[in-house]
């Protein structure tokens, strides 16, 4: 029998009989066994479809700015850091509108439908390059181009981010799901970092084609908008939509919760330390690549070091949490990827121990990454236990605006690092050669020693069980027939 909550009471005998009322209805949503496997695989989907919009600007757009568009590397960090932090802005609205929809298709799934053709045809857009050099025209254009593609990324992706806290309860079901997800991140990162290259020197002649950068990005595309329709018809929303009470009041009562929910906010600053990580590898290995190796067949093998690194790391970061904890072990795992990635220093001319280190490292630095959005649905049980509002889609709109604000703070550090060593694509000389060497290598070092720092203010997981127990007691207390 449940104990008393300040929000209502029963006797003991009614509250017995709700109990039994609702166990089944709450069978659904809490019962692991009910996320098929066509679900799981649907998710791993998603992230496919997301990181051939994700990966491959994170990977290419700033050497595309930079070694096709002709953009100084100053002027195209700071027109990555602009637009991309006005994007990010835009995925607390997306949330907000989200938790208030209601449609026959479900709350997230319509998103998928409509926003995927919008996407994809955005993302072939950043790519294309009207005119050239730093002509005012060229920077207007890729500005835009950037943040429409941002903007439709939000629609889709926060949305997306929300169905696993839609899907299930069940905290157990949402760190598989992140693991799926996470290799689905892994599966996109090989598709980009084995075809890209290949296909734009292919179709184009060279690696700095106009014709093959439009060509592949446009395959890539279209494949992203078919994998999204695909996720939006298989995955089933089985939690139940709590009541939204319209209005600013009701939504600035949700922020002040949100900005108390010191769980979140944790997740929230790891989750921008661990995008401006990616972001500086992803970008940073075709420079160091072809002006540290001289070799462009080393951005392949690098960057399909760090995608099997995900893959494998998807496979057992709930292994690994599940035996550490989930704080602990990604500590542990960060600790681990600083030392792993200094020591690149010492293997940084040999091709093969530097991507098997590399690959190493990543590993045990990812357990974070792939943690983070089940970490972020369970900061969902947090925000409706405080406030009565579960909030998916607000939690779920900061979490891809920590995603953006992440990846915008490291492709700036990246561009003006580059420009500080006088960064030239026409004249590469020794220095700048070892500087880039030292921005790939030691800034992303940095970056997980302050991520140990921010997820060690998470303490949410010895309490979910007592905090999902009082919010269930809650809800029989309120209304017997609730789920």
């Amino acid at each position: 029998m449940m104990s008393e909550t300040k929000h209502g009471a029963t006797t003991s005998s009614s509250r017995e009989t709700a109990l039994g009322t609702v166990a089944t209805q709450l069978d659904v949503a809490d019962d692991p066994r009910a996320v098929r496997r066509r679900e799981k695989a649907a998710f791993a989907l998603g992230d496919i479809a997301s990181n051939l919009t994700w990966t491959t600007i994170s990977s290419y757009l700033l050497f595309f700015y930079t070694d096709v568009a002709l953009i100084s590397a100053s002027v195209a960090g700071t027109v990555i850091l602009a637009a991309r932090l006005l994007d990010a802005f835009f995925d607390p609205m997306v949330g907000v509108i989200l938790d208030r929809t209601h449609t026959r298709w479900g709350r997230a799934r319509p998103y998928l439908l409509f926003g995927a053709p919008l996407l994809g045809i955005l993302t072939f857009l950043t790519f294309l390059t009207p005119g050239g050099g730093d002509s005012t025209w060229t920077i207007v254009y890729a500005t835009a181009t950037f943040l429409l593609v941002g903007l439709a990324y939000s629609i889709v992706n926060v949305p997306y981010g929300a169905l696993m806290a839609m899907a299930t309860r069940d905290s157990g079901t949402r760190m598989k799901l992140a693991g799926y997800r996470s290799f689905g991140v892994g599966l996109g990162i090989i598709i980009v970092s084995t075809l890209t290259q290949p296909l734009i020197i292919a179709i184009g002649g060279s690696p700095t084609s106009q014709l093959g950068f439009a060509v592949t990005i446009g395959i890539f595309a279209l494949a992203g908008m078919l994998l999204l329709w695909v996720v939006g018809a298989t995955v089933k929303e089985r939690v139940p939509l709590t009541p939204v009470i319209h209005g600013r009041a009701a939504l600035g009562a949700s922020l002040k919760t949100l900005l108390r929910n010191g769980p979140w906010l944790a997740v929230f600053s790891f989750s921008v330390l661990a995008f401006a990580r990616l972001a500086i590898i992803t970008g940073g290995a075709v420079y160091y690549a072809l002006y540290v190796l001289g070799n462009p067949v080393a951005i392949p093998v690098i960057l399909l070091a760090f995608s099997l690194s995900a893959v494998f790391g998807s496979l057992i970061t709930p292994w690994v949490l599940r035996r550490l904890g989930h704080r602990r072990g990604i500590i542990l795992g960060l600790i681990a990827s600083v030392i792993l990635t200094v020591a690149l220093l010492f293997v940084k001319d040999d091709l093969i121990a530097f991507s098997v280190v590399f690959f190493l490292a990543n590993i045990v630095g990812g357990f974070g990454f792939v943690a983070a959005p089940a970490l972020t649905a369970d900061t969902v049980e947090w925000q409706e236990w405080r406030s009565g509002r579960r909030d998916e889609g607000l939690l779920f709109a900061g979490y891809s605006m920590s995603t953006k604000i992440g990846a915008a703070i490291g492709s700036a550090l990246l561009a003006w690092s580059l420009a500080a060593i006088a960064y030239n694509p026409a004249s590469i000389t020794p220095e700048v050669s070892n500087g880039v060497m030292l921005i790939f290598i030691l800034l992303p070092a940095v970056i997980a020693a302050l991520q140990i720092f921010a997820i060690s203010a998470y303490r949410l997981e010895k309490r979910l069980p007592q905090i999902k127990n009082e919010i269930r007691s809650r809800r029989v207390a309120e209304d017997p027939s609730a789920p």
